[in-house]
């Protein structure tokens, strides 16, 4: 039991710690013609790491895990209006545009 717990211990600060950016609504939506990143520009605070902090998230349609369905949804979400929950990784920055923060994962909100 010790062990697992020193493993947990030594691991987690590895793992990073995920930040919510809580509902937002998608004010504006898109991508970019050369690289294939997408952004959603949210209502609210700026979200992510301290060096990437904005209100713009950033992501690449094509390159990430699920980055076509993730345009898919978010897309339909801000054409209903619904609020979206970022769940943002407190130390990775988008890597295409490192200005710019990234999600790990997102819910879009009834």
């Amino acid at each position: 039991m010790r062990l697992i717990l020193f493993v947990i211990l030594l691991i987690y600060p590895l793992i990073g710690y995920t930040e919510s950016s809580g509902p937002r609504t998608i004010n504006y939506i898109g991508c970019h013609k050369n690289d294939n990143t997408c952004y959603v520009t949210i209502n609210g605070s700026p979200v992510g790491p301290a060096t990437c902090s904005s209100t713009s998230i950033r992501w690449n349609e094509t390159n990430d895990a699920n980055g076509k369905a993730a345009l898919a949804l978010l897309t339909t979400a801000f054409i209903a209006g619904k609020q979206v929950v970022f769940y943002i990784s407190d130390n990775v920055c988008y890597t295409n545009q490192p200005q710019y923060p990234t999600f790990s994962y997102y819910n879009i909100a009834k």
